[in-house]
This record gives structure tokens, C-alpha cells and sequence, in this order.
């Protein structure tokens, strides 16, 4: 799959579910190349400040200095947290529920979806993100694996919608089931 073919899935799947599309940026220090922004805002409840929230899903290219490992995948997930945290303010919600579709030239092996299940479920405290769903695509082998995790009383359904997507246009290795 072609990266622009990616950004028509992307494009019909999120903004057909009310996201707004922002461009992407690149930082140096920590290295992380954000390819697009997808943003919605999302009510709590009825509170002015508080009860507001905001729903992003941040496309990037994996890093070279992180390789694929439960280390390495937490710290990219800290830098995409940064980076939707810096770019979108506190103002329009302070919490922030992340999906993050990382762009890997690394082949997607059958154990994936365990491993980055272990890195959403990190603890990502400091940061006023609530990570829902980590996603990996390769697109030369076109397959993807991806871990999601529960949104509140689905405010926040563009990561479900997300893995709904890639499993229909890309591979996944599911393990063999052992009787």
C-alpha cells in the first residue's frame, strides 16, 4: 500500500467520524517526523473547562534511534504524547485521548500485538494523554498489528474505528490456537 492510499483510508475514516485534519511537524530532540494530526472535540459533561476533552490520532514514522521493543515503543509513545500534548491546548480539553498509527519499515511478526499491548498499558502519568490504541503498519508488507484499550462510554471510538479499517486492507498474524 502507497502512503497516499493510507492517507485516503485515514481521511475517509476519520473525518467521516467528525475528526479535523491538522498537519503534521517534525522535532529533532527527541526525533519524531509527525506526518498528520487528526483532532475532535469530545464533551465529558457539563463543566466549562473540565468537562472537556479531545480525541487525536497522530500518524508517525517509527524513529531510527528506536528500535521495535517494549523499551522502545513506550518511548515513542512518550514523544507522540509530547507532541499532541504541545500542540494542542489545555483550553480546548486538558485530557487528551491518544491513538497513535506508527509507520514501521520493520516486518510485523505474529507476536506483536501482545508486545505493544504491554506498551498501552504502560503508565503515562505525567502526561495529560490517555493512550487508546497503538497501531503498527507496514506498508511494503501491507500488514499491520495494533493493541486497544477500552474508551469510557465510547467518547473515544476512533482507535476501534482505526482497527477496524487496517483489518480489513492489511495482513494480520494471529498465533495458533493451542488445545
Amino acid at each position: 500500500m502507497l502512503e497516499d492510499k493510507l492517507d485516503e483510508l485515514l481521511d475517509s475514516v476519520l473525518i467521516g467520524a467528525g475528526c479535523s485534519l491538522e498537519p503534521g511537524e517534525e522535532f529533532r530532540t527527541p526525533a519524531l517526523d509527525v506526518l498528520r494530526y487528526y483532532r475532535r472535540s469530545v464533551r465529558l459533561n457539563w463543566a466549562p473547562v473540565v468537562g472537556k476533552a479531545q480525541s487525536v490520532a497522530v500518524v508517525v514514522r517509527q524513529p531510527i534511534d528506536l528500535g521495535f521493543s517494549e523499551a522502545g515503543y513506550v518511548q515513542l509513545m512518550t514523544r507522540a504524547a509530547m507532541a499532541a500534548s504541545g500542540r494542542f491546548s489545555p483550553w480546548r480539553g486538558p485530557a487528551i485521548g491518544l491513538a497513535v498509527v506508527v509507520l514501521t519499515p520493520e516486518p510485523i511478526a505474529p507476536g506483536d500485538d501482545e508486545m505493544l499491548a504491554k506498551v498501552l498499558a504502560s503508565g503515562y502519568r505525567r502526561l495529560r494523554t490517555v493512550p487508546f490504541g497503538l497501531f503498527r503498519l507496514n506498508l511494503g508488507q501491507e500488514a499491520a498489528s495494533f493493541a486497544l484499550a477500552a474508551s469510557p462510554d465510547a467518547l473515544f471510538p476512533e482507535a476501534e474505528r482505526l482497527a477496524d479499517a487496517f483489518s480489513e486492507h492489511f495482513r494480520r498474524f494471529v498465533p495458533f490456537l493451542e488445545v
